[in-house]
C-alpha cells in the first residue's frame, strides 16, 4: 500500500478534493461540512490522503484529536483491503485508538467488522444517525 500526503499546493489538489465529496453524502448539510474541511485541509489543521495498492483508491482527511486518530472523510474503494494497513500504521504511530465519524448504516457495518465500536450517537436528523465509532490500539 502506498500513502501519499495531498498537500494543498499540489498541481491536482483540487482533482483529488473533488474526490472526497461523495463523503458528505448523508449529512443534512453536506455543502457545508465539505467547504468546512476544505478549509482545514487548506489551512493545514488535518491531513489529506490517496491511499493506493491493488484494488485498493482510497482517500481520506485525518487528524489527532485527544491522542486518537480521527478519521474526518473517507471515500474511494478498497476498504476491507486498506482497514489492516492503515490500523497498522496507526498504531506504529503510536495512537490509543483510531475514530470515526459516520451517516451511513453500511459504514456501521464496516466498521463493526474491523472491531470498532459505537461510542456516541452525536444526533439523529431525517430519520439519519450521525454516529462515532472508536477502535483501541493495543498496546498504545
Amino acid at each position: 500500500m502506498y500513502f501519499r500526503l495531498i498537500r494543498p499546493s499540489a498541481p491536482d489538489f483540487l482533482a483529488h478534493l473533488d474526490q472526497i465529496k461523495p463523503a458528505f453524502a448523508g449529512s443534512d448539510t453536506p455543502k457545508a461540512e465539505f467547504d468546512e474541511v476544505k478549509s482545514m485541509v487548506r489551512a493545514k489543521e488535518v491531513s489529506f490522503y490517496l491511499l493506493t495498492g491493488k484494488g485498493v483508491k482510497l482517500w481520506f482527511i485525518s487528524r489527532v484529536q485527544d491522542g486518537r486518530y480521527h478519521i474526518i472523510a473517507m471515500t474511494g474503494r478498497g476498504l476491507g483491503e486498506a482497514a489492516s494497513h492503515i490500523i497498522e500504521r496507526v498504531a506504529a504511530c503510536g495512537y490509543a485508538a483510531i475514530t470515526y465519524h459516520t451517516y451511513r448504516k453500511g459504514m456501521r457495518r464496516i466498521l463493526d467488522k474491523f472491531g470498532f465500536k459505537q461510542v456516541e450517537q452525536v444526533r439523529e436528523f431525517n430519520g439519519t444517525q450521525e454516529t462515532v465509532h472508536q477502535l483501541d490500539i493495543e498496546g498504545a
